[in-house]
């Protein structure tokens, strides 16, 4: 069979979640290609079986227009002709929708042809902008309006507040594809997407899968030497592509005042160099993205605790990549984030308090006989990347091929 799957940018987490999902369709004898709209990143980074639709202008164009409008997903119709081209010479058995409300389609149009040609679609729902009227998360803000309609939205990003108005477009146009199936990387976004307008769905859990293997073969990347740590120093580690404020930065902040002098807070990912200046005057050293997998996985395995104070999450692997190097794990109730441990793996505090973060970290530092490597490891076999072939099922059982 033929799949389609669509997403807004090759970054953060999706390419080896794409080449996962097409490594096991390859493998099955299905058939994969990746449309993605024309933009630098999706340019700089190509994936296998890429094709690239519309022009770089559109993204320019439709979010010039959302910041003026407080609109989403009606303009970019040049490019969703261009895509539905495309999508027409790949003739599909299935699409499979990823992150497209990102400023890069014009719904109406797409939802049109889908039905028109009854083309079934499995749509992952990475975060919970499909069923909003704007936002990806509303935990950190504690808004339930995406029930009710959206409108006077507390995180409103444009000059007009129009998110009533989206949420109107996306009820009807998400809603009413006919042939919709909706997969959630996390039980708590299932319970949100069953809450919504598109609840009426069906929708299943599919954890995100990870390497296994890789995090958990002993690294030959000496992570303490390179910085310098001493062997009696307990690493705290956090991990972001981007510290943007819902990933819980100003909490390690806190921590570097509240933890014992014997441990060591690492931070890998993304910081400005301002930021970072800041944090080294608490003691926190930041190391910028990690240049190979060795040194991601080292970080991992060195690590005494794997702190994870997000403040707004979906299903985070950075949990159980952790736990695939043997790390336990402390993080806020937030969103999914706690669906990856259990008693033995890590301990779960409530959001946003940061001394019981605090506790946290030192209690599971304190007991590695408590919380041990081969507890995490054996719990980390839940999210092997084996998860995908549970996406080739659904896409055979959606084409009514068996």
């Amino acid at each position: 069979m033929k799949i389609a799957i669509l997403h807004s940018a090759n970054e953060g987490f999706f390419p080896r979640y794409y080449e996962a999902i097409a490594s096991e369709a390859e493998r099955n004898g299905d058939e994969v290609m990746l449309f993605v709209p024309s933009s630098g990143r999706n340019k700089r980074r190509q994936l296998p079986h890429q094709v690239i639709f519309g022009t770089r202008a559109n993204w320019l164009v439709h979010y010039s227009l959302y910041r003026l409008t407080g609109i989403q997903d009606v303009y970019s119709c040049i490019s969703t002709m261009s895509l539905i081209r495309r999508l027409k010479a790949f003739k599909p058995d299935v699409i499979h929708f990823n992150v497209i409300n990102d400023k890069m389609l014009c719904m109406p149009m797409l939802v049109r042809y889908i039905n028109k040609h009854n083309l079934p679609v499995v749509w992952t729902m990475h975060d919970c902008r499909a069923f909003t009227g704007q936002c990806p998360y509303f935990d950190e803000v504690g808004c339930n309006r995406w029930q009710m309609g959206c409108g006077h939205c507390p995180q409103c990003e444009t000059r007009v507040d129009n998110t009533h108005a989206t949420w109107k477009i996306r009820r009807k146009w998400h809603a009413g594809i006919k042939r919709l199936s909706v997969v959630t990387p996390s039980q708590w976004l299932a319970d949100l997407v069953k809450k919504s307008f598109i609840g009426g769905k069906p929708v299943s859990v599919i954890y995100n899968g990870v390497d296994l293997e890789g995090f958990s073969r002993k690294s030959a990347f000496d992570a303490r030497s390179a910085y310098g740590i001493p062997t009696d120093r307990r690493i705290v580690l956090g991990c972001s592509i981007f510290w943007e404020k819902r990933k819980g930065l100003a909490y390690f902040e806190e921590l570097a005042d509240m933890l014992p002098d014997t441990f060591q807070i690492i931070l890998v990912g993304n910081i400005s160099e301002e930021k970072r200046e800041q944090l080294a005057a608490k003691g926190i050293i930041c190391t910028g993205r990690t240049k190979t997998f060795a040194e991601m996985a080292a970080w991992y395995q060195s690590a005494a605790v794997f702190c994870n104070p997000t403040m707004a999450d979906n299903f985070p692997t950075v949990n159980i990549e952790a736990l695939a190097a043997g790390t336990p794990v402390v993080t806020f109730n937030t969103g999914g984030s706690p669906e990856a441990i259990d008693g033995g793996t890590g301990i779960v505090v409530e959001q946003g308090n940061a001394m019981a973060l605090r506790n946290a970290v030192v209690r599971v530092a304190e007991h590695p006989d408590v919380y041990t490597a081969d507890n995490c490891k054996e719990r980390s076999r839940l999210f092997s990347n084996k998860q995908y072939a549970r996406y080739i099922r659904l896409y055979h059982d959606m084409a009514g091929l068996h």
